[in-house]
């Protein structure tokens, strides 16, 4: 039962869902601390390069999950990425409002932190699963 578990597509898709999460993550920060830190324009801009820094990690994550975890061939990249960024959107908002219940219930930033990652996680990979990079049959 496991290893049926373990070897289902869906679940390989989630591995590597995470994988890509993790990339993103480090593209964010590499690109947020390297503009606040060595661009001194952005020294006093932090909201801009976070920004920024979330545009990247997006636009990695949308090209990564698109390619490998999904192996979209389909050619309607806008319409993808569209919706993978409201997936994203509303993940953000969730991830918000899990933070912001969970903070004053637990006076934990880490256990509220936590729930919202794995929450948000899960939100996204289904969002981008069965919508943003579901195949659309073309209707004549």
């Amino acid at each position: 039962m496991i290893q049926r578990f373990i070897s289902h597509p869906t679940t390989r898709q989630f591995v590597r869902f995470s994988i890509v999460g993790f990339a993103n993550t480090a593209v964010d920060w590499i690109i947020f601390f390297s503009l606040t830190s060595w661009v001194v324009w952005f020294a006093d801009r932090p909201l801009l390069a976070n920004a920024l820094a979330f545009a990247g990690g997006f636009s990695n994550s949308f090209l990564l999950n698109r390619r490998w975890t999904f192996r979209s061939a389909d050619q309607r990249r806008w319409q993808q990425a569209s919706r993978f960024l409201v997936v994203a959107l509303v993940g953000l908002g969730l991830s918000e409002l899990i933070v912001g219940v969970f903070l004053p219930v637990t006076n934990s930033r880490v256990i509220s932190k936590a729930a919202a990652v794995i929450l948000v996680l899960s939100w996204n990979f289904i969002g981008g699963k069965l919508w943003a990079f579901k195949a659309v049959e073309h209707k004549a």
